[in-house]
């Protein structure tokens, strides 16, 4: 049988216990949410929170918390933009199915993201995350 170890029986226990005490407290305030591997991430231009609001109309179209786009059908000028806005707080994207599209724009959960549309055409679009039935159409003349 083995007698207990004692503190103070272990020559150095004391500086391997304080290493290791050390190490944790340092850990801990490390996952603190600062972003990620040390850097703080870039602010959504408009956080989704239920005081946000989105105007739909005029470029914009706002990702909504029934999972729909608002207006779900956009006509604009060759070369101008449209303005995705998500203020529900509900990760959605914008995926286009149609050929010579703009590039997708990826899963957020809040703020805005632009697409511009330099050629005429008609670009369907829906949010992969919530199927079809989620889904819109830019018409560009």
């Amino acid at each position: 049988m083995y007698a207990p170890v004692v503190r103070g029986d272990v020559p150095g226990m004391n500086i391997i216990s304080s290493v290791v005490v050390a190490t944790a407290i340092m850990a801990a305030t490390a996952c603190g949410g600062s972003g990620g591997y040390g850097t703080s991430p870039t602010p959504p231009s408009n956080p989704g929170n239920p005081s946000a609001t989105c105007t739909p109309g005029n470029g914009t179209v706002c990702l909504v918390s029934s999972n729909a786009f608002d207006p779900s059908s956009v006509t604009i000028a060759a070369g101008s933009s449209i303005t995705f806005n998500n203020t529900s707080g509900t990760t959605h994207n914008v995926t286009f199915t149609t050929a010579g599209a703009p590039a997708n724009v990826s899963d957020f959960a809040s703020g805005t993201r632009v697409v511009a549309f330099p050629t005429a055409g008609t670009y369907n679009y829906h949010c992969t995350i919530h199927g079809l039935s989620m889904s819109g159409v830019v018409v560009v003349q």
